[in-house]
């Protein structure tokens, strides 16, 4: 019984980070796995040496080591357990809980799970590099620091290792080390037991150096040795800058905070609750305690969990569209297991047309899956650029564009796997062989994307390949189009409907595209031209049949303007010409439908109207043409 209450602590946090983990997993590995492809790190000289122009450089050089992992989430995830175990073992150990304080030590792992799973749309914007690992790594020196300080008994010697950390460790851990020299202090604390008086001198001596390292080391060392770095940002070096303009969103800051109340408390709580307890003779208050802030931890980490539905599925769209996995990318838009149903983001809209498309069933099916204009749920303006705009550029054949926006992250945010990649496809199709080579080479030195690099390699050596490979043979084409010198000012959407709704192209992938997007615009006079040519190119195909939103678009206009149809085929009268085109009888039958239904909800404003047509004619052309307006592109 004696060894059973002993390890019984131990073994319940155990069970915890396991379920911890478990949870992360079963959530967002989706996100784990993206976090790795916007993360870069290299075995290389010069990529340590341009980690280390910047305070901390060698933590977030061991981060961007580490994120590299959830590569493979479930080993990420399981390395990062292992890490929080041992965070939650060096703790105990410096502040000497045992028994039910143990407990305790299991605050810090869940703030930095609050850390993490609060990331969102911060993952296309973060800057600091290695950044799901750094508090983690942060938190894990600061300890393994800490633990010699409460051994050395006399005051020089203390200060001269403090001075040594607070000194030496700001180039390697940035802010962290002043973490380091809290833990000092606390550490002394926890070991008098909270008897300070008898050395109030020696622990004031502690604390002013203390202060005066905190707040001399970062200008010196800014002034001397890193002039790239403002000094506004010399306190915060190593950590995430929640910044997005001049808008700081202090929210994001909350979990860190919380890292220093929870060593806090580890310190505080054993020394002045026992006290308490053996006054009134109670042992069941620690208990009561450890379960309130662990419940209260808890309930901080759930509410900064994000779990917007919208987010993680964009994310597994696009990881989907990675992976080629086109029937993947239609089943997440149509998810029911990610979170509470949401009108859709333009960017799933336009990723979910991309898989129709490459498919071949965007005519048929387009408007079978949800349509919407939902803002991304962050607390400033989320661009189409940052979280799909490079992969749509680049399936659409704008390789241009593609290769702008990676340069621009790269140089904004820093560069990853997911530029390097797009930025050596983009160079393969553009015929630029010296430049996908070097891009190539960079990856070639990565743990996880060598075999990858090696592949994209033979293309360079044997560019006729290129033409059989699955990913780049329907871009091609697309790609061959001559290029215009334009802008998009970044709306993605609305350049890519515009440039294909106007265009005319002999390919008919390109040709098929350009007909899309004058249905979309939902522009007549673009419309009928690509309609034409449509019909030109497949209509003698054996077993050909008109694409059902095509058939709408087109019998929908035809009532509409009833002269159409005779302007497309001169010569021809109007009734001869409507024969040019194969309506199905359902297509006709629906359109009157639809007609008849409006007359009888003549009172009803356009809104109500949504709802009520929605269930019966949402699929169709016709209840995106009347009812979907002033939808925003981006």
């Amino acid at each position: 019984m004696k060894y059973i209450r002993r390890f019984l602590v131990p073994l319940l946090l155990a069970v915890a980070l396991v379920v911890m983990g478990s949870l992360v997993l079963r959530t967002e590995s989706e996100v784990l796995s993206r976090m790795q492809e916007l993360s870069l790190w290299l075995p290389t000289k010069y990529f340590f040496k341009t980690s280390t122009i910047y305070p901390g450089g060698v933590l977030t050089w061991a981060a961007a080591y580490m994120t590299q992992h959830f590569y493979y989430p479930a080993l990420g995830m399981g390395l990062m357990i292992v890490a929080w175990g041992l965070i939650m073992f060096l703790t105990c150990r410096l502040f000497r809980l045992r028994g039910v304080w143990q407990g305790l030590s299991l605050l810090v792992p869940l703030c930095l799970l609050a850390c993490l799973v609060q990331t969102g749309y911060w993952l296309y914007y973060m800057k600091l590099q290695g950044y799901p690992w750094v508090p983690t790594l942060g938190i894990l020196l600061s300890l393994l620091l800490a633990m010699p300080y409460r051994r050395i008994t006399k005051l020089w010697g203390r200060l001269a290792y403090m001075a040594v950390v607070g000194v030496l460790g700001y180039p390697l851990m940035g802010a962290w080390t002043f973490l380091a020299l809290a833990l000092f202090l606390l550490s002394i604390f926890s070991c008098d037991g909270g008897k300070t008086s008898s050395r109030l001198k020696e622990r004031a001596v502690e604390g002013v150096l203390a202060l005066v390292l905190v707040a001399i080391v970062p200008p010196i060392m800014l002034q001397q040795f890193y002039g790239q770095v403002q000094m506004s940002e010399a306190w915060w070096a190593a950590m995430p800058s929640f910044q997005y303009g001049k808008v700081d969103l202090l929210e994001y800051r909350l979990a860190y905070y919380a890292i220093g109340l929870s060593f806090l408390l580890c310190a505080l709580c054993p020394v002045c609750c026992d006290s308490i307890a053996t006054k009134k003779g109670s042992n069941r208050l620690p208990a009561f305690i450890v379960l309130l802030l662990l419940a209260l931890a808890c309930f901080g980490v759930s509410k900064r969990w994000e779990r917007d539905t919208n987010f993680h599925k964009e994310v597994a769209m696009n990881n989907a569209i990675e992976r080629l996995d086109w029937e993947g990318v239609l089943r997440v838009s149509l998810s029911k297991d990610m979170g509470e149903p949401m009108p859709p983001t333009r960017v799933m809209v336009m990723m979910k047309n991309l898989a129709l498309f490459r498919l071949g069933r965007a005519g048929d099916e387009m408007f079978h899956y949800p349509e919407g204009a939902e803002q991304q749920h962050a607390p400033w303006q989320v661009r189409m650029t940052q979280v799909g705009g490079k992969l749509l550029y680049y399936h659409y054949g704008k390789e241009g564009f593609c290769y702008r926006w990676c340069m621009e992250d790269g140089v904004e945010f820093g560069w990853s796997v997911d530029v390097l990649k797009y930025m050596t496809k983009c160079s393969l199709i553009t015929h630029d062989w010296d430049v996908a080579q070097k891009y190539i080479d960079m990856l070639q030195q990565t743990t996880y994307h060598r075999q990858w690099a090696e592949k994209y390699a033979t293309y360079v050596r044997h560019p006729e390949l290129m033409k059989e490979d699955e990913e780049m043979r329907p871009i091609i084409p697309m790609a061959s189009f001559p290029d215009r010198l334009d802008g998009d000012n970044t709306l993605v959407e609305l350049y890519l409907l515009k440039t294909f709704s106007s265009g005319f192209g002999a390919d008919p992938g390109y040709q098929e595209m350009t007909l899309l997007s004058s249905l979309i615009m939902k522009d007549i006079e673009l419309f009928w031209p690509r309609f034409r040519q449509y019909l030109n190119m497949h209509q003698q195909e054996e077993g050909f049949h008109v694409p059902l939103h095509y058939q709408e678009a087109a019998y929908l206009y035809s009532m509409l303007e009833p002269q159409r149809p005779s302007d497309l085929w001169p010569g021809m009268t109007n009734a001869e010409a409507a024969e040019r085109i194969p309506f199905d009888e359902p297509v006709k039958r629906r359109y009157k439908e639809f007609m008849e239904f409006n007359a009888q909800c003549g009172s009803m404003s356009e809104e109500q109207k949504k709802s009520a047509f929605l269930p019966q004619f949402g699929d169709t052309f016709y209840y995106f043409y009347f009812l979907r307006r002033n939808q925003q592109t981006n």
